[in-house]
């Protein structure tokens, strides 16, 4: 056990080759002031080029899509970026963004680690909703209320609206997202909020039928 290296964070230690060949300020030359050298980007089978690629920080999102990833295979309606705690970023927002820390903040969103899944158009976003809090409630260690009760009572919610006519209270289900970013002790149960509430806000329309509003 004494010889043995673990790797936790494997996209640092593949910039390192190029780092100590060419050097830490030739490196932070790429990219921008603030979101320094290159990503590792993972596109997902809807890509027509699917795969995992080192892009350079700053590179606008619809050059990620259009050019390295050579577009989608079916109609997509949003993107989750950088995991099941990453922003639902609809296709209309690409062109607003970039490939770094401070775009993707800016406008609501989290890059993390650069994974894009896509959402089909004809895939139901409430559904996918259920996803992220079933994620969340069967990942949770448990340590701390909000997380594991809050993530298991909102994938109850949830599920209660596609199996029957219940519909959600829409301040109840707010407050229940406000506890689990404030209340949670880890990014877990603070993260899953931010790519519901993408969700809500940009998928209004497809999701307001389910919920209750005062």
């Amino acid at each position: 056990m004494e010889n043995q290296l673990f790797l936790s964070n494997v996209e640092t230690f593949a910039n390192l080759h190029w780092i100590l060949e060419n050097g830490g300020q030739q490196y932070a030359q790429i990219g921008t002031a603030q979101s320094t050298g290159t990503k590792l980007v993972s596109l997902d089978s809807f890509f027509n080029q699917p795969g995992m690629f080192e892009v350079a920080m700053g590179t606008p999102l619809i050059d990620v899509i259009e050019k390295i990833g050579n577009g989608f295979k079916q109609d997509i309606k949003a993107v989750q970026i950088g995991g099941p705690l990453g922003g639902i970023v609809p296709l209309h927002k690409m062109k607003d963004l970039k490939l770094d820390f401070e775009s993707m903040s800016e406008n609501g969103f989290l890059l993390g680690h650069a994974s894009f899944v896509s959402i089909p158009k004809d895939f139901s976003m409430l559904k996918y909703i259920e996803h992220l809090l079933k994620f969340t409630a069967d990942e949770s260690c448990g340590k701390c209320y909000p997380c594991r009760i809050g993530s298991f009572r909102g994938y109850e919610m949830i599920e209660k609206v596609g199996k029957s006519d219940y519909k959600i209270d829409r301040q109840l289900f707010d407050d229940l997202l406000e506890t689990l970013e404030i209340g949670s002790l880890c990014a877990l149960g603070g993260g899953v909020p931010l790519p519901i509430k993408n969700a809500l806000m940009y998928f209004e329309d497809e999701l307001k039928g389910y919920f209750i509003q005062e």
